[in-house]
Formats: structure tokens, sequence, C-alpha cells
């Protein structure tokens, strides 16, 4: 882990697979994951590669895959979501399309492919050290380089805060 936060989302991601992954199994993707998704598909997908960053359940992965995309590789930093996501990809015959890296992404960077495509479903705005996340990542991307993030809202700031609390309070080292 190359954040003392990461250690944290260990942590704290062990609690939220089983939700995430029964959503999803229903149907449920996440609004934005979903227009993420999307524009992508209309972009056109067909024989490129993914490189999905910080990916949780590789519902992006899955679902351009599914789209025609050849290949995705996934970085994820909580081992709890990368073996659900290897699970899920294998329950839809779709795992030997996928290449894992477990790992902070930043740390990883230099051994980490290319990709025509890469994404980054809300982690940006998750990670401490966002610039160099970034700029690290941007180079990876052939094509098109896609990255979704929480809008700067009230409502949105006061509930981070509540949650920063709670996890504080919990002893955890994460922090949202």
């Amino acid at each position: 882990m190359g954040c003392s936060q990461c250690v944290g989302l260990e942590q704290e991601t062990q609690k939220w697979v089983k939700s995430d992954l029964a959503q999803y199994r229903r149907g449920k993707k996440g609004r934005t994951t979903t227009l993420l998704i999307q524009a992508l598909l209309d972009l056109g997908v067909g024989g490129q590669t993914l490189l999905d960053i910080g990916g949780g359940l590789g519902v992006i992965q899955l679902e351009l895959l599914k789209g025609g995309a050849a290949t995705a590789t996934s970085v994820e930093i909580s081992s709890a979501y990368l073996e659900a996501a290897r699970q899920e990809a294998a329950r839809q015959d779709l795992g030997e399309r996928i290449g894992w890296l477990h790992g902070d992404f930043v740390a990883l960077a230099e051994d980490v492919p290319s990709a025509d495509i890469v994404t980054l479903d809300r982690v940006v705005c998750c990670y401490p050290d966002y610039q160099e996340l970034i700029g690290k990542s941007v180079v990876k991307a052939g094509k098109v380089y896609a990255l979704v993030f929480p809008k700067d809202l009230w409502v949105i700031r006061q509930g981070l805060k509540l949650m920063n609390w709670i996890f504080k309070a919990q002893k955890s080292l994460y922090v949202a």
C-alpha cells in the first residue's frame, strides 16, 4: 500500500463488497458509473483495451468487455474488491480477458500497461495526492481518459465530513 489512507480503505472495503455485489447483480450500477459506461459505449469500444484504476467490483470492465472491448486491466487497492471482481468476471466468463493488479496505482504505475481507454470512477476524489495519480494515469491513455468525481455541493461536503467523523470514531485509517 502506497499511503496510510489506503490501509484504512482496505479495512472499510471488507464491509462494502457484499452489498455492492448484491446491488450489481440486481442491475444497479450507480448513476455516474452508468453514465460513464454509456458515454464510452457511445464512443465505441470495439477492439479497444481498457485500464480501469480503482475499479472496485469491475463493473466498468465487465460492461465494456460485453460491449466489445478486447481486454481490460484492473488496478485495485482493495483485496476484497479485487477478489470479488475476479469471481464476478469468472461468473460472467470474462475473467480470462482481464489482467489483475493489486495495489496502489501510483506505486505500480511503471509496471502498468497503457491502454486505449483509462477510467477512474470516483477515485481521484479519495486519493491523497490526486495530482500524482492524474499525472501517472493520464500518460497511460492512448485515446480516451475518463474521470468521474462527485459534484462539489454543500450536501456532499457535509456528508463527507459525517463519514469521516464515523470512520474516525470507528478508529479507521480511511479518510473520504
